[in-house]
């Protein structure tokens, strides 16, 4: 069984001969901690990252580029730490402000020659939503009634040739349910809750229009040479009850599976954290494989309950523990925490090991990949 095989196996619930362990560089912000320094010019090549650390190759891309219609105009401009985005339609103008930190790569001690430090990690904040009052609700229905969309045929087609066997080619970049989307991105929390009891009507009807736009972009990203389709969608029990989430999201995400499953491409679904109350929506959903399921004590969902919920209809893609392999990353602890997991699967093959670097050591990183080869091959 080729390595692409079987990973296709473990994400649709098949027969795999081995729990595939994956790095998940999915862009600048999940390097490892160094690399070598050819590795590190731009533009970066993930792929070729991905097979110098090692594991089972889950290689992400974006390759759909959103047109918008009319004179509706979105742009960005960024001075220093700050971006200022504005949304113009013909209803009126959107404004949105975000703010960015870098937070420098960890130093490490003794770095073998030719090996260097990837840049920082930029993270951006909001400071100022674009939604600002139950009335913008209808500007922002206007910016997404006009949204189109094409794929970039030929960079998907040789990215799905440069991975080849290899690995499993994903689609990043799926629009999330609009209540996340209203949440994270337009309106944030305080304002949407308001919003949705005072002006109920008009955030709905938003949307509304916000989900036939996010089919339209799945349609269009099913028609990709992709194996893989990643919705990022976020929402946990911290953020929102079981009960918005059955009412306000789960509609949405039930859409983009279908339609990824009408052409052939399996529908992955990010969601971690606080998830463990929300495990019987995603499975109804429809998912194929649940990508970051976090265990504790990160996250609240043990490997044991979501197989128990899970299985056989959707896979869990399981966060290894961040905190390990930044701060506690030696042979000892990680072969430790590796045996539990598998034994905590306890023989359940719809699994699959995601290790996200966020600078932690490469040598925990391929620590975790070596324990995975050792320990990690299921028996007939």
């Amino acid at each position: 069984m080729t390595p692409r095989e079987n990973l296709l196996q473990a994400l649709s619930q098949g027969n795999p001969e081995w729990m595939p362990a994956c790095v998940h560089i999915a862009n600048v912000n999940n390097l490892p901690g160094f690399l070598p320094q050819h590795l590190l010019s731009e533009p970066l090549d993930r792929l070729a990252i991905s097979e110098f650390v090692g594991g089972d190759i889950l290689y992400e891309i974006s390759g759909v580029r959103c047109i918008l219609g009319g004179d509706v105009k979105d742009e960005n401009v960024t001075e220093e730490n700050t971006q200022r985005r504005t949304i113009a339609t013909s209803c009126g103008t959107l404004t949105q402000v975000k703010r960015f930190c870098r937070n420098p790569t960890p130093k490490y001690n003794d770095l073998p020659p030719g090996y260097a430090l990837p840049g920082p990690i930029v993270i951006g904040v909001d400071t100022e939503y674009p939604v600002k009052s139950s009335g913008d609700y209808k500007i922002l229905q206007n910016y997404f009634e006009v949204q189109t969309f094409e794929v970039d045929h030929a960079y998907t087609a040789t990215e799905q040739a440069r991975v080849g066997d290899k690995g499993v080619l994903v689609l990043g970049g799926g629009p999330a349910s609009p209540i996340y989307t209203l949440i994270q991105y337009y309106a944030g929390i305080e304002r949407f809750v308001f919003d949705l009891y005072d002006a109920p009507a008009q955030v709905e009807q938003a949307m509304a229009v916000m989900q036939a736009a996010a089919c339209r972009w799945y349609a269009t990203a099913a028609m990709t040479t992709c194996d893989a389709i990643r919705c990022s969608e976020d929402l946990d029990t911290k953020l929102i009850s079981p009960e918005m989430f059955r009412q306000y999201a789960v509609p949405a995400l039930r859409e983009y599976a279908r339609i990824c499953h009408e052409h052939g491409k399996l529908f992955v679904l990010h969601m971690c954290g606080h998830i463990r109350d929300l495990l019987p929506d995603i499975r109804a959903i429809g998912v194929d494989a649940l990508h970051c399921l976090t265990p504790p004590p990160t996250g609240n969902t043990p490997i044991a309950y979501a197989k128990k919920v899970l299985n056989p209809r959707t896979t869990a893609m399981v966060r290894f523990d961040s905190q390990l392999l930044l701060l506690q990353g030696n042979k000892e602890n990680i072969t430790t925490a590796v045996a539990k997991i598998l034994q905590e699967a306890d023989g359940w093959r719809g699994l699959v090991l995601l290790i996200p670097c966020g600078r932690a050591s490469l040598w925990s990183v391929q620590l975790v990949l070596e324990q995975m080869r050792l320990q990690g091959r299921w028996i007939s």
